[in-house]
């Protein structure tokens, strides 16, 4: 779905936009940011509200993707692009959701190794395999830049001439109340958000990274979150990529019911082109439509390849990547309920797949897909379901044949971070057994606990209880 940026000879626009200039351009940031951060606020200006209607799309049917299994014949094409390739890992991830106020990839994820220690091992493994470079970037937004770098201290892209990272923009935050500039004098760095990472496309090229890669000789391109260690080079998808000349092909994986609210695959009834819908894009009035995992059975794991080359012509064409507009309402602070509600602006990597002719999406294996968003999340990971492997990837262990356990933490006591360190300072419980988790109240987990089959604890008293090291827990237990 290509944006239509309007060039507003409406007066009203350009003055409640003059702010939004003035303060970009006293923090330096690049005038083709500016002019696409107003090509968005000229929209919701105008009304727009960034929603894609059902009635706009189709969904994808089944068998219209191709299965990763289908591309073997590719593998040998994959290993020959390796030399002109890239990884780039999405690193400006703070963790909000789990009251984190640092990169989300600082958090300890499995066998006492962050999410960064485990990119950078995985990194300098592929290196060794593939007898290639393959050059590692990180794009870092102004909130994660500093402590990434100091963490992967020690680590290049040797004789490539590659940077080792690059940093995403920033975007006014936009008062809800007047779509004025937010002013917090108390702390000035909530006025800003990161614009999402859709970011990525203008990034590469304000920072010189894009022209830099292809005039080095690298035409392809690997994206994925550095919060899915799931996400590793694949020669075949690369062959898939270079063989068959896309210039751009997502990952998808199969919905289940835990994945209903990641944004899904469907085509646009117009143009006949991929798009990607996220929940933010969805009328109110259609989540049950959203959610269907049945109509809609694909959605986007985030994990992208790109031709760099056709990157570069679709960029010049347009004067910007042409990404599907997003409204983000929050509050100014966002642990303040009570302080200014705000928009903000932000644009999703995967829209861009509406851009490009020619564009395709792969069904791939789950393994390809471990993503930490809540600490839940980080309970699965952490405990024996998942396991590392020899390329240093977290993939799903193959002792376990159902499908993954359901976890349901008492958000009261487990909701953030250090209190979840707190309630399991020995590591996970064994949930290879587990068919669901459910903890109510405060519970403090021993070493060595093993969870089978359909696990309730409940705490009824009014003090933290401990589960005992080694302890067998099943059924409905009850601490008193």
């Amino acid at each position: 779905m290509k944006i239509t940026c309007l060039t507003a000879q409406d007066a009203s626009v350009h003055t409640l936009f003059r702010p939004f200039a003035l303060k970009m351009e006293e923090r330096r940031i690049p005038s083709i940011v500016i002019n696409v951060f107003k090509c968005y606020y000229t929209q919701i200006c105008q009304g727009a509200q960034g929603k894609t209607s059902e009635v706009e799309i189709v969904p994808v049917a089944e068998g219209e993707v191709p299965p990763y299994e289908d591309l073997e014949p590719y593998i040998e094409a994959g290993r020959a692009a390796l030399k002109h390739t890239v990884v780039i890992k999405l690193n400006g991830g703070l963790g909000t959701s789990m009251g984190l106020e640092r990169a989300k990839s600082l958090i300890p994820v499995k066998d006492g190794y962050t999410f960064l220690d485990i990119i950078v091992r995985q990194a300098k493994v592929l290196r060794k395999k593939y007898k290639s470079p393959l050059p590692l970037v990180f794009m870092n937004s102004f909130k994660t830049h500093r402590d990434t770098m100091l963490k992967v201290e020690g680590l290049d892209n040797a004789d490539t001439g590659i940077p080792l990272a690059f940093v995403q923009h920033m975007y006014p935050k936009i008062l809800e109340a007047d779509l004025a500039p937010a002013d917090w004098p108390q702390n000035p760095e909530l006025e800003w958000n990161p614009p999402g990472h859709g970011d990525v496309y203008t990034a590469l090229v304000t920072s010189g990274l894009l022209s830099k890669l292809l005039r080095h000789g690298y035409r392809y391109a690997f994206i994925s979150n550095s919060d899915n260690l799931g996400a590793v080079m694949d020669s075949r998808l690369l062959g898939y990529v270079a063989k068959e000349q896309l210039p751009f092909l997502m990952e998808v994986a199969r919905r289940t019911p835990q994945d209903r609210k990641g944004g899904h695959l469907a085509r646009i009834k117009e143009s006949d082109r991929l798009m990607l819908r996220e929940q933010a894009q969805c009328p109110d009035c259609e989540m049950d439509s959203f959610a269907d995992i049945e109509k809609h059975r694909y959605f986007n794991t985030n994990s992208l390849w790109l031709d760099l080359e056709v990157l570069e012509r679709v960029f010049v064409d347009n004067l910007m990547m042409p990404l599907d507009l997003i409204i983000n309402p929050k509050t100014l602070d966002p642990r303040d309920p009570e302080s200014p509600a705000v928009l903000q602006v932000e644009t999703a990597m995967g829209s861009a797949i509406s851009a490009f002719e020619n564009a395709r999406a792969v069904l791939v294996p789950r393994a390809r897909f471990a993503p930490v968003k809540t600490t839940q999340d980080l309970l699965l990971v952490l405990s024996d379901c998942f396991v590392r492997t020899k390329l240093e990837t977290i993939e799903q262990n193959p002792e376990r044949a159902t499908p993954l356990p359901t976890i349901a933490l008492d958000q009261k006591y487990y909701k953030k971070i250090d209190m979840f360190q707190e309630r399991f300072p020995k590591g996970a419980p064994s949930l290879i057994a587990c068919d669901r988790l459910e903890v109510h109240g405060d519970v403090r987990f021993g070493r060595g606990v093993k969870c089978v089959g359909n696990v309730r604890v409940i705490n009824r008293a009014r003090k933290q209880l401990k589960v005992a090291d080694n302890t067998r827990l099943e059924g409905e237990v009850i601490l008193e």
